[in-house]
């Protein structure tokens, strides 16, 4: 029987510890391949157009979202969660949390995602993404064409 987690989820400030960007950086890099590093997050923390949001889980990080802002859009750049964490909704709460920040400003939100992560595609179509282009060989390590979705913001689910 597994138990669901807690799942708490916070912003990443560019004065949060350092072990919250250690963590992030290392869930990111065992789940993506040429993942950011630590420098990379917390330089997106300190735009003002930029999101980092990390979910703590029984008191450990357990996954990140990270975006950005640019006009009347948005767009989703990661998405992460600990192996041991996943299929506990952390996903999902990230993704929740991450469209209650947004401005009421934005109108689309977009993303990329590998081709052969159905399992991503099908959590972001839960959400009111839907496909509406494919980029060639976007993806390396290895190469893959990513999935580019977009979402009008107001069609939650």
């Amino acid at each position: 029987m597994t138990q669901k987690a807690d799942i708490y989820i916070h912003r990443a400030l560019p004065n949060s510890s350092d072990n919250v960007f250690q963590v992030i950086t290392k869930i990111e890099a065992d789940s993506i391949t040429d993942g950011w590093s630590e420098a990379s997050f917390r330089s997106e923390a300190l735009k003002s157009n930029g999101i980092v949001l990390y979910a703590v889980c029984n008191e450990t990080v357990c996954g990140l979202i990270t975006a950005y802002t640019a006009a009347d859009e948005a767009d989703i750049t990661n998405v992460a969660v600990s192996a041991e964490f996943r299929r506990k909704g952390i996903a999902s709460a990230l993704l929740s949390e991450f469209e209650s920040v947004l401005s009421t400003d934005i109108s689309d939100i977009f993303l990329e995602v590998r081709n052969s992560n159905s399992s991503a595609i099908a959590l972001y179509e839960k959400f009111g993404f839907v496909r509406i282009a494919v980029r060639k060989r976007f993806y390396s390590n290895p190469d893959e064409d990513a999935v580019i979705m977009k979402k009008k913001v107001g069609s939650l689910s």
